[in-house]
């Protein structure tokens, strides 16, 4: 959810067959930019469908899920200037740069999951976006400037409890994490993803 980690369909999920550790792979999608994405943006802030609840047996969300985000969550407030330090590197990081340009600078490109062509006859998800790369007009730093800074906000306001601009007032960990909850289950926000993002499962 800091990161802004986006495209979390179950293929770039891997699970532990023994031990039940969760794995991310895939980190193309960072920094938010499914959720300001021309088609099927993205409105949940992290994949946690019914079947990853009901993984977690009798008590589901409210016992161990629950308490961990809060620990974790207060651990990142407190530590919140670290993170920021290490976050900031990436977000100027030349490499990433070509993410970060406006929304009306580039359309939807096809995500890793969405092609319904045999895999064989694909391009790896690194050689789509090198192509990807080289087709973008590359905008001024100025502007790559303006979305790092736009990008570190964000972030930094999730580490102080200020991510909801609806609420007026700094929320409290237990609140932030209660909402996070919410969003993430709502129905309305799951419906709205991409059919390869399997809401349903």
């Amino acid at each position: 959810y800091i990161l802004g980690l986006g495209d979390r369909h179950p293929s770039n999920i891997m699970l532990h067959r023994v031990t039940g550790k969760v794995l991310h792979i895939d980190f193309g999608d960072c920094f938010e930019v499914t959720q300001t994405r021309e088609k099927f943006p993205e409105k949940i802030p992290f994949r946690l469908t019914r079947m990853l609840i009901n993984a977690m047996e009798v008590t589901g969300i409210e016992g161990t899920y629950r308490f961990t985000c809060e620990s974790v969550m207060h651990v990142l407030h407190k530590h919140r200037d670290s993170v920021m330090a290490v976050l900031e590197a990436f977000v100027y990081d030349p490499l990433l740069n070509w993410r970060l340009v406006d929304n009306d600078r580039h359309s939807l490109t096809e995500s890793s999951f969405s092609s319904d062509i045999d895999s064989s006859y694909t391009l790896p998800s690194r050689s789509r976006n090198h192509l990807h790369y080289e087709s973008l007009e590359i905008p001024p730093e100025a502007n790559l400037n303006k979305r790092a800074l736009s990008i570190l906000n964000r972030i930094r306001d999730k580490l102080t409890g200020r991510d909801f601009p609806q609420i007026e007032a700094v929320v409290s960990v237990p609140k932030q994490v209660d909402l996070l909850i919410k969003l993430a289950t709502n129905n309305e926000n799951l419906c709205q993803c991409y059919i390869g993002w399997c809401p349903f499962w």
